[in-house]
């Protein structure tokens, strides 16, 4: 294990109040860049690789349908939402003509018109569906039976930062519905400077998981995309690590040493050793393109191995970025997945999901 070089460190005992002093040193204003061709740049593009955490707030287009629950009415108990059609992981986008751009704005629409004809996204598919709602005997509302989600807040780690263009790629994986599966459909939102305040450490069979906190309500950078193979957006602010590498192409990554960033206290990321154990260039799933093991004996000591929150941590091998973790194996907490940094920068500029 060795710290990454950085300007300058903050502290990991730093009492509260001080950490908004820390953001400004752990992050800084992001100087105006030139507008720059993809297609020019992508013949080898080099990010810088993080392992930063970063808080996420994101509100999502439309409402995601999460459960079902009985109305209990005055003439019968049932969910009129699910007794109409609508699943699981279902995108509700209007009632009646009326766009809902969160859950007040569904309960709104209902109370208004509760024979309501309801627009939904299932996949790509647009589907219509009518519902009765009920009123419920124990407020007088009209109700469709029907759980929502319309944001989402947490923590993760940024994967590269781009100096070049100011975007930014974290997670390695999709924000996704937990009940359902479902790739949460972006709106807008936005991440926040974020320390590590504490870890639970994982064992096989129970996941552990890092513990950080917002450290400052201001804005350093922005969502634009929400995919398959991580969050994407533009950066205010720009982490202060390193300099830039290559990012491998699929073919040159190879079983072997490797490194990952990732931070387990604080702000700042350090480098850890793990083993690329097999690579499945060939797999039906998007992010699970590596089999990676934690060798490290700190990072085992003290996380036990991969844990929640890690997601996104850059693996680099041969002085490239290859990949970003993205799962633990529940029984072999020192085990995991990676995807490929190829598929991540793909999908941000709109060749992958």
């Amino acid at each position: 294990m060795k710290k990454l070089s950085c300007i300058l460190n903050v502290a990991a005992a730093l009492p509260a109040v001080l950490f908004l002093a820390g953001a400004a040193l752990s992050w800084k204003p992001c100087e105006a860049v030139p507008a720059v061709s993809m297609t020019e740049y992508e013949e080898r593009r080099a990010v810088i690789p993080c392992g930063t955490p970063f808080g996420i707030k994101m509100l999502t287009d439309g409402v995601v349908v999460t459960d079902f629950g009985a109305v209990n009415g005055r003439l019968s108990q049932q969910s009129p939402a699910e007794a109409a059609g609508l699943r699981k992981g279902d995108i509700i986008t209007s009632v009646n003509g009326i766009a809902v751009t969160d859950s007040i704005a569904l309960g709104e629409a209902v109370q208004e018109n509760p024979v309501c004809t309801i627009n939904v996204l299932r996949g790509e598919e647009e589907l219509t569906f009518t519902a009765n709602a009920l009123e419920s005997d124990k407020d007088g509302e009209y109700k469709l039976g029907v759980w929502t989600k319309d944001s989402v807040a947490g923590i993760g780690t940024m994967t590269y930062y781009d100096p070049k263009t100011g975007a930014f790629a974290g997670l390695g994986h999709g924000i996704s519905d937990t009940s359902s599966g479902v790739l949460m459909p972006l709106l807008s939102g936005e991440i926040t400077a974020v320390t590590i305040t504490d870890v639970v450490r994982g064992a096989d069979g129970m996941p552990g998981e890092l513990c950080g906190a917002f450290i400052s309500s201001v804005e350093i950078g922005r969502l634009t995309l929400n995919s398959d193979f991580g969050v994407f957006g533009e950066c205010a602010a720009a982490p202060l690590l390193g300099e830039p590498v290559a990012v491998a192409r699929r073919d040159e990554v190879r079983t072997g040493p490797a490194v990952i960033y990732s931070t387990t206290g604080g702000m700042m990321p350090e480098e850890y050793d793990i083993e690329i154990v097999s690579i499945d260039r060939g797999s039906t799933s998007p992010v699970r393109n590596m089999t990676i093991r934690i060798t490290d004996p700190d990072l085992l000591d003290r996380t036990g191995g991969i844990v929640q929150g890690m997601s996104g941590s850059p693996i680099v091998q041969d002085g490239m970025l290859v990949g970003a973790v993205t799962h633990v194996l529940v029984n072999e907490s020192d085990m995991g997945y990676a995807v490929f940094a190829e598929n991540m920068t793909d999908a941000e500029n709109g060749r992958g999901n």
